[in-house]
């Protein structure tokens, strides 16, 4: 069912229209703007197009699948950045748009609908590496030689450059691994 009034949520708003993902015509255009990593933990089964929102040109969208008016259902996680793509594609001049009520987060579990990747994400993977290490640091540094406890404070340093920096050596290094190509 598609509403005109928005939800409210914590963060804002969410777009005015809304559809459940029942009502979703098989052959619709629907576009997923989430995270590459949350793409390849599930995604949705059907055809759709994944466009990062970060670099979401809605012009070059509109214009590259030739769009002419046909109904654009934009997916996320919950709702909040598939609201910010609908409000840009409506201000690139394409009205015929709707956000999928809940996001990927309500689909989750039907399998017949998402399918997930055997692969753990990048954020996972990174997190539990940083712990490991971290660990294994605090042990040897106990029990050995106060020496290891350089290795905790160096993947402290790392997390609080990744944070700033908004980029992650580790993960540039995971990235490489056979499982993640």
């Amino acid at each position: 069912m598609e509403g005109n009034e928005p939800v409210k949520n914590m963060d804002g708003e969410f777009y005015k229209n809304q559809t459940d993902y029942s009502d979703i015509p098989s052959d619709a255009v629907v576009l997923d703007v989430r995270s590459g990593s949350e793409h390849s933990e599930i995604a949705l089964r059907r055809k759709h197009y994944f466009v990062e929102l970060p670099s979401f040109d809605a012009r070059g969208f509109i214009k590259e699948y030739g769009l002419k008016g046909e109904r654009i259902y934009v997916l996320c996680k919950s709702g909040m950045r598939a609201s910010r793509a609908a409000r840009q594609l409506e201000e690139a001049g394409y009205p015929n748009v709707s956000i999928v009520k809940g996001g990927i987060s309500s689909l989750a579990g039907k399998r017949e609908i998402v399918c997930g990747s055997a692969i753990m994400s990048m954020e996972r993977q990174v997190r539990i590496v940083a712990g490991l290490l971290v660990l294994l640091g605090s042990i040897l540094g106990f029990f050995v030689s106060s020496a290891f406890l350089l290795l905790p404070a160096f993947v402290g340093c790392g997390l609080i450059y990744a944070g700033i920096s908004n980029t992650c050596a580790m993960a540039s290094l995971l990235a490489k691994l056979p499982w993640n190509r």
